[in-house]
């Protein structure tokens, strides 16, 4: 199982080079964490490539990536001369700074230079798109959520982030794709009960991303009946999207791509 998640996704910038570049068609960087990624729940960006053959795809989402992160692999994006570019991060920096105990993991594990803050993401987010620049085309979206229950505490802070990706988008002037909103609007059709809340503890969520992995590689399982299962309705560990969220997720992505 940990071998899956440590699996890079396909067709990123490293191994993109100019001779690729297709005579029609675009470059379109997907830059984000395991929400883009797409091994751990659904990729949105496979359908993507499915809908829009011609255009070349570089998933730029790695697993457990905070926005430092993206900061260190964003030469090779932007040395592929991307036509579109579209930015999903920041739920691991929330994740790693609900509490103490979540920060000090994230650092050691992905080997930070410090803890993940709010105050940091809010210094980092706008460098990284003013080096985004002079892409043609540029996008962010909001945050899902963690967990599925609205008003809890987990939920007011990825709020927080939200806020603040949803006004850097207005003083920047790039499109903001509001994912957070859509993603509960979707939830609103839930048709069986919510069973549980978010649990940052490590144990916790280990069991939860492992044992939807299970379930879906060796049993085949859909990650929406693994969702139900857990009583869930869009995120199947309470971080990962379904096919239903990732769904969201894709007709957004796609009216954007679609639009002069």
């Amino acid at each position: 199982m940990s071998s899956i998640i440590a699996t890079p996704p396909k067709d990123r910038a490293i191994d993109f080079i100019e001779s690729d570049r297709l005579k029609k068609g675009r470059v379109i960087a997907c830059i984000g964490d395991s929400l883009t990624h797409g091994n751990i729940g659904e990729c949105w960006v496979d359908s993507l490539r499915q809908e829009y053959p011609n255009d070349k795809f570089l998933n730029e989402g790695i697993n457990g990536d905070v926005v430092w992160q993206v900061h260190q692999r964003l030469d090779s994006i932007l040395a592929c001369k991307p036509d579109v570019v579209t930015i999903m991060i920041g739920t691991n920096d929330a994740l790693a700074s609900l509490d103490k105990n979540s920060g000090e993991r994230y650092k050691k594990n992905s080997q930070l230079p410090e803890i993940p803050t709010l105050e940091r993401f809010k210094e980092l987010l706008p460098e990284l798109i003013d080096r985004l620049k002079n892409v043609p085309k540029l996008a962010i979206c909001t945050l899902p959520p963690i967990g599925e229950y609205k008003d809890s505490v987990n939920n007011n802070h990825i709020k927080n982030f939200n806020e603040f990706i949803e006004l850097t988008a207005i003083k920047k002037n790039i499109t903001l794709l509001p994912i957070s909103d859509l993603i509960w609007s979707e939830l609103a059709n839930r048709d069986y009960p919510l069973k549980n809340d978010f649990n940052p503890k490590t144990i916790t969520i280990l069991r939860r991303i492992f044992g939807g992995i299970y379930h879906h590689y060796v049993f085949k399982r859909s990650w929406d009946k693994i969702s139900k299962s857990n009583g869930q309705w869009i995120l199947f560990d309470q971080i990962h999207l379904n096919e239903r969220g990732a769904k969201v997720v894709f007709k957004k992505v796609k009216e954007f791509i679609s639009s002069d």
